[in-house]
């Protein structure tokens, strides 16, 4: 299926600069025996992140071996992450910037700057030649001062572009952060860490604090690692603070404001994308003997602002899709939370399907928003039987330049 929208992959320049830094760290270590120390650490962090969840600053960002391992492997998913739903920001909620001035984004919790710089970039790519100001807040100021350098050596990336950082403990914001206003708010992976162990009404206080940064037609984006706990908390604490807040609106992950449907139950899938984004070539050698996922992007996402996101209507044909698409013997399937806030199963006999629509389906990614043409019946238990006459019509279908 042909895309909506074409992403430029991470950058080489990015990847070359983190991997430069660690060679200027350690001089004296030969290439193997770097990499062997940056394996160990990224093992550490997989645990630190997924297992043990443990966000000490002395642990997780005081140290160059925790900041530089995260930089040459971790560093470009969370921009992959950002790329895709400022994507969705800019082509489906049609985010219009100022016509005059700059353009002002917060990072909270930015660490190293992925998700911030990342957004820097994308801008500058879609033509947008506002000057641009990201405001960088983290617990860890060595994380910011990698920052800070970064976006001075790599400034042709993102031109006429300044920076500003400040160390802040999230969990306790300045009186100077909560004060100012923003045109983008970005949490990158961040928001579950400040909000851990809170209760949902204390997510849900701690969570207007940070809208209330945003200026009128400013948007607030939020995305999260692709665990079940952690994504369902998200969905859970933006319905209820949609529920108490008129003026706020849910642009994405579905339709019409609709906030998550299965943030409410234990279902088998939960609200999450899975993209696929080109090999970074470093990340790639430091993950020979670790064999962790290295191809895909999984996270969880949403998108709030005081604009009401524009209404479409209440059907099954309109669709995002919230599964792996399987083939079976026969059919071709997939699940799609439709724009009628429905959970549906959608499935196509093989036997109807010229060999171009088939691969059209197989290359279907989680996440993608689709129309369906045409009639058709669907069973009591809500699966919804289609043949080629059923044509897909992409409505946001991102991919990145050099996927395969």
């Amino acid at each position: 299926m042909k895309p909506t929208i074409t992403l430029s992959p991470f950058p080489k320049e990015v990847e070359s600069w983190w991997w430069t830094h660690a060679v200027e760290r350690w001089p004296e270590m030969s290439e193997e025996k770097l990499l062997n120390t940056l394996r160990q650490e990224i093992v550490e962090q997989s645990d630190r992140f997924n297992k043990a969840r443990s966000f000490d600053a002395s642990a997780y960002g005081a140290r160059d071996l925790s900041v530089l391992a995260y930089g040459n492997f971790y560093f470009s998913r969370t921009w992959m992450a950002a790329r895709f739903a400022l994507a969705e920001l800019l082509s489906v909620c049609q985010w219009t910037p100022p016509a005059k001035g700059p353009i002002r984004i917060l990072d909270l919790g930015s660490g190293s700057g992925a998700s911030g710089l990342a957004c820097l970039n994308a801008l500058r790519e879609n033509r947008i030649a506002n000057p641009l100001e990201l405001h960088a807040f983290d617990y860890s100021s060595k994380s910011l001062a990698y920052l800070k350098d970064l976006h001075r050596s790599c400034a042709d990336l993102w031109p006429n572009t300044r920076i500003k950082t400040e160390r802040n403990d999230l969990r306790n914001p300045s009186p100077k952060m909560i004060s100012q206003r923003y045109d983008l708010v970005l949490m990158g992976f961040s928001f579950n860490e400040i909000m851990q162990d809170l209760e949902l009404e204390e997510r849900v206080k701690g969570l207007k604090e940070i809208t209330n940064c945003l200026k009128r037609s400013g948007f607030l984006l939020l995305t999260e690692p692709a665990e079940s706990e952690i994504c369902r908390s998200l969905h859970q604490t933006v319905a209820r603070l949609k529920e108490l807040e008129e003026g706020l609106f849910i642009l994405a992950p579905y339709w019409n404001g609709m906030p998550c449907p299965m943030a409410r139950e234990n279902g088998k899938y939960f609200s999450h994308e899975v993209r696929k984004y080109p090999v970074v070539e470093r990340v790639e050698r430091l993950n020979r003997p670790l064999r962790l996922e290295i191809r895909e992007v999984k996270f969880g996402f949403s998108i709030l602002g005081s604009t009401s996101p524009e209404p479409v209507p209440k059907t099954p044909n309109l669709l995002r899709l919230i599964s792996p698409v399987k083939k079976r013997k026969g059919t071709i399937s997939f699940f799609g939370m439709a724009a009628n806030g429905g959970e549906r199963f959608y499935e196509f006999q093989r036997r109807d399907l010229s060999k171009e629509v088939m691969n059209q389906l197989l290359g279907l990614q989680r996440g993608d928003l689709l129309q369906i043409e045409g009639e058709f019946s669907a069973s009591e238990e809500g699966r919804i039987r289609l043949t080629e006459a059923n044509r897909l019509l992409p409505l946001f279908v991102p991919r990145v330049m050099g996927e395969t």
